[in-house]
């Protein structure tokens, strides 16, 4: 029987209830009182970061003592994530952001140290070496993945955004002709090969523009020890990219927890980690496994144990060092949103990101609204969002 959709009305009520419950749980972790917190809340809609209820518990700013900086003041809001991205990076500039199978031509060409590409389906006649191997049809791309010595694979749409459409693929089935997922489950090779045409969601996924296969990577040593799991745990750098070079300005570090081989985060729903990174050092510090006021800090790695106090990601400065190239490889676009591999072949860029998942960096009690931040806006941002800028 099909499920039928909640009212409005219910889905209102459900969101209330759960304010509630957060409301709650802060007031029993900081002692603070529920119209302390709302009388907080109403105050955040004056410090330009248009922050709403969610913010607010989310990033633990009703706990003064767990922010870091000016405090709420600094904080994006989830409803401003785009206006950040639109006021600092014209349109004509994201399509390396929003395209890998451009990014990866311009990145390769440029030096840039990126993540190794198997094979590249795309209808055209040819393509960049940098590509790998050209499927031209899904025939071809069919024969592919029924070659048990290509696995395992990392598969993602070059035009996507969010991870949709992308896939671990462990290993190939002859009995059942399907693909080894993440997880332990399986799709037929018939079922995969249809995001090849068709958009798997409508909003950011453009199959015209082709799909790549990536080489497995494997972590860096110290990595693979620190988290117990063959899984790439990789890092998101923020970057101020202005005329004089970029400049990081936030860092974290995604953890992926079995049975996952991915690290995406995606607002705490597979269960990943996030570690706070120093930008000078690449110490990392306040690992969470998940969104506040229901998460808390965690002082050692769940499944290896191993004590988060006092490890450093390994090259942090190549990591630092490829940002800044890229910078200069991308210049028109102004704030940059890196994932790059920690690998046993040292740091390798994964993508450069337009929409950044500001929420998952701002989590660690630093906002991304600084003095700094806002003082780069007022000198580049677009005429278009000169009404925000001015409310900052």
């Amino acid at each position: 029987m099909r499920e039928t959709p909640a009212s409005p009305f219910r889905r209102r009520f459900a969101q209330v209830e759960e304010y509630r419950e957060w409301a709650s749980l802060a007031r029993d972790q900081t002692g603070k009182s529920v119209l302390t917190q709302l009388s907080e809340i109403r105050a955040l809609r004056q410090t330009g970061g248009r922050c709403g209820v969610s913010d607010y518990y989310w990033y633990r700013l009703y706990d003064d003592s767990y922010l870091r900086g000016r405090g709420r003041e600094d904080f994006l809001g989830w409803r401003a994530q785009p206006t950040l991205s639109l006021a600092l990076n014209p349109r004509n500039a994201v399509l390396p952001a929003w395209d890998k199978h451009v990014f990866i031509v311009m990145a390769s060409a440029a030096g840039l140290p990126i993540a190794p590409v198997r094979a590249f389906y795309h209808r055209s006649d040819r393509v960049a070496a940098a590509l790998g191997r050209h499927l031209r049809t899904r025939a071809a791309v069919a024969e592919f993945l029924r070659d048990p010595a290509q696995y395992p694979l990392f598969a993602k749409p070059a035009y996507s955004q969010q991870g949709y459409g992308s896939a671990y693929l462990a290993g190939y089935d002859p009995a059942t002709d399907s693909l080894n997922l993440d997880g332990g489950s399986s799709m037929a090779v018939d079922e995969f090969l249809r995001r090849l045409e068709e958009p798997v969601d409508r909003r950011y996924h453009r199959p015209e523009s082709g799909y790549l296969f990536q080489e497995a990577l494997s972590p860096a040593p110290e990595i693979r020890k620190f988290t117990n799991w063959p899984a790439i745990c990789g890092v998101r750098v923020v970057c101020l990219n202005g005329p004089d070079g970029a400049r990081p300005i936030r860092a974290v570090w995604k953890i992926a927890i079995p049975p996952n081989h991915v690290d995406n985060f995606s607002l705490g729903t597979h269960g990943n980690l996030l570690a706070d990174v120093d930008l000078q050092s690449g110490a990392v510090s306040r690992m969470l496994n998940g969104f506040w006021p229901k998460t808390g800090v965690l002082a050692q790695h769940p499944f290896s144990a191993q004590p988060v106090e006092g490890f450093r990601l390994p090259g942090w400065n190549e990591v630092l060092e490829a940002c800044r190239h890229g910078g200069t490889v991308f210049p028109l676009m102004r704030i940059q949103h890196w994932d790059v591999a920690l690998t046993d072949r040292g740091p390798l860029i994964l993508e450069l990101n337009d929409l950044g998942a500001t929420e998952m960096v701002q989590m660690h009690g630093h906002g991304l609204l600084t003095l700094e931040t806002r003082a780069f806006l007022k000198r580049y941002a677009q005429s278009h969002a000169e009404a925000w800028v001015k409310t900052l």
